[in-house]
């Protein structure tokens, strides 16, 4: 049977953050998680300036992940973003939005409209 959702909310329910106290998913920080043919991945969201210590947690939280049973694979990957100095979205997003990056915007042709070209371009 492939582990669930909730199973993996479950165990790693038991990591905890040395800095906070508390657990990683009571505390939000965990987000993402996939779960595909036994291979489980997910983000665990962090302040940048704790990101480089808190690589023995990651670790923990794949550990009592790969530990249930029908689990193949774990990848975990600690993410930070720095905070924005503006006001965010409604409901505390603070960071860019949510969903694909825009692409970029064609290049421009020459001679379509634009700036003229040198010597005037006229008749």
């Amino acid at each position: 049977m492939p582990v669930t959702e909730k199973e993996i909310l479950d165990a790693l329910g038991a990591v905890r953050d040395p800095d906070k106290g508390g657990d990683i998913v009571s505390l939000g920080m965990v987000s993402g998680i996939v779960v595909r043919d036994g291979n489980v991945g997910f983000a665990i969201e962090v302040e940048p300036e704790r990101g480089p210590r808190l690589e023995p947690l990651r670790k923990a939280a794949e550990a009592a992940v790969e530990a249930l049973p029908g689990v193949l694979s774990v990848t975990a990957v600690l993410t930070a973003e720095a905070a924005t100095g503006g006001a965010g979205p409604p409901g505390g997003g603070g960071g860019a939005a949510a969903g694909p990056p825009t692409p970029p915007a064609p290049p421009r042709q020459a001679g379509r409209g634009g700036a003229a070209p040198p010597g005037g371009g006229g008749p």
